[in-house]
């Protein structure tokens, strides 16, 4: 059980990242357990970094006790969040764009922190504030949860601090997010939240759809087989919770700036959005002078295809940079196989074709770290860099 407050760099690149993702615990809690995925018992937010290498992954860790006699030291709600804030900012949280991701009450810390840095006037709490993309509450109880007031009445001198204000007895719950719904409004923040289907201990259904409704914009609970306590808890890389996160994360992403590593006139990919100056002859030109003009309406087919997805990934997504790096493969592995090695040698169409399928569809389409893009994917990129005048079919 946590007794301070922990802030721990999981994975990603500090410096040079596109989103800060920031993972925050509910009742009893930690920092690396509440986040252990299903038997493996594996800390899966680092999954989040090997599917997208340009975000950086934190967890939160604070006391969060449910029983009076653990919970006297602890600080109140309002207090905790302003402690959490200015370890943020203190760690430089706030340079990138930001998401949350809470469970139970970590969800309602969360939005305390996003309400507190709103209305603060230091300039590293309110650069947090601008920074946030996306919030996905994990069964959070926006309305009040059953839970609390069955410990209430039940045994109520055992209840927390936090126990007590699940119950939004006072009014608190309600208020919290009166103020978060205006602040994802205004700041067209992303909202996404889950609630679980099935009761904790065969007992009690801790958050409800209902309760789990923020009431923000079209976001609709999505529900999920599992209890409150392993509603955050994905068993493997399939599970609902997880994928669902990726898309969100992903769509995240979208909106925030490419990363800015070294000089102006530093390597990497090329914008394949922008046509090479080195040949400017159309795609049927280029087909025609190679002799291959009966392919030109499948491959103008195929790269308009290519070229619509593309283009509309904008300059800066996760998703660009990936398309970015199968062009890149395919560029490489065909002026190198099949351009150098057999056009400029005079290979005939069959051994042309032979190198294309082995040494550029195949090895692409079945590479991992590419996305497993399907062979007629990889075509479609190849017609659309010999459109985009990167390469050419006929021997010079």
């Amino acid at each position: 059980m946590t007794v301070a407050l922990e802030f721990k760099h999981v994975c990603g690149d500090k410096e040079n990242a596109r989103l800060d993702v920031l993972f925050i615990h509910g009742l009893t809690g930690d920092s690396s357990g509440t986040w252990s995925a299903g038997d493996t018992k594996e800390l899966w937010p680092k999954w989040l970094c090997e599917k997208f290498p340009s975000i950086n992954i934190y967890t939160v860790g604070y006391p969060s006790s449910i029983f009076e006699r653990w919970a006297k030291k602890e600080m109140d709600i309002h207090e905790r969040a302003n402690n959490i804030i200015e370890q943020l900012a203190s760690c430089g949280i706030g340079q990138h764009p930001i998401a949350f991701v809470a469970h139970s009450l970590g969800g309602i810390l969360a939005k305390e922190i996003m309400r507190a840095c709103n209305e603060s006037g230091d300039d590293g709490w309110s650069s947090i504030s601008n920074q946030i993309k996306l919030a996905a509450f994990m069964a959070t109880p926006h309305k009040g949860v059953a839970v609390a007031a069955t410990v209430k009445i039940i045994a109520p001198r055992i209840a927390s601090k936090f126990i007590n204000l699940l119950s939004n007895d006072n009014g608190y719950l309600t208020s919290l997010n009166h103020s978060y719904r205006d602040l994802a409004e205004a700041n067209g923040i992303a909202t996404v939240s889950y609630y679980e289907k099935f009761k904790t201990n065969n007992s009690i259904l801790v958050v409800s759809k209902d309760s789990a409704d923020p009431g923000v914009g079209k976001t609709r609970p999505v529900g999920i087989d599992a209890d409150h306590i392993d509603i955050c808890k994905p068993r493997n890389r399939e599970a609902l919770i997880y994928i669902s996160l990726c898309r969100h994360i992903e769509k995240a992403l979208e909106s925030c700036p490419a990363s800015m590593t070294g000089d102006d006139d530093s390597f990497g990919l090329d914008d394949y959005s922008q046509a090479s100056d080195t040949d400017r002859r159309t795609l049927l030109q280029k087909l025609i002078d190679a002799g291959r003009e009966h392919e030109y309406q499948n491959a103008n087919d195929l790269q308009s295809k290519f070229a619509r997805k593309y283009h509309k990934l904008g300059l800066y997504t996760d998703a660009k940079q990936k398309n970015d790096a199968v062009l890149s493969a395919v560029e490489q592995r065909f002026i190198t196989h099949v351009f150098n090695a057999k056009i400029c040698n005079g290979a005939n169409d069959d051994q042309i074709a032979t190198a294309l399928q082995n040494n550029v569809i195949d090895p692409i389409a079945n590479n991992a770290e590419f996305g497993l893009p399907s062979p007629s994917a990889v075509l479609q990129a190849l017609y659309f860099l010999t459109e985009q005048c990167y390469i050419q079919w006929d021997k010079p």
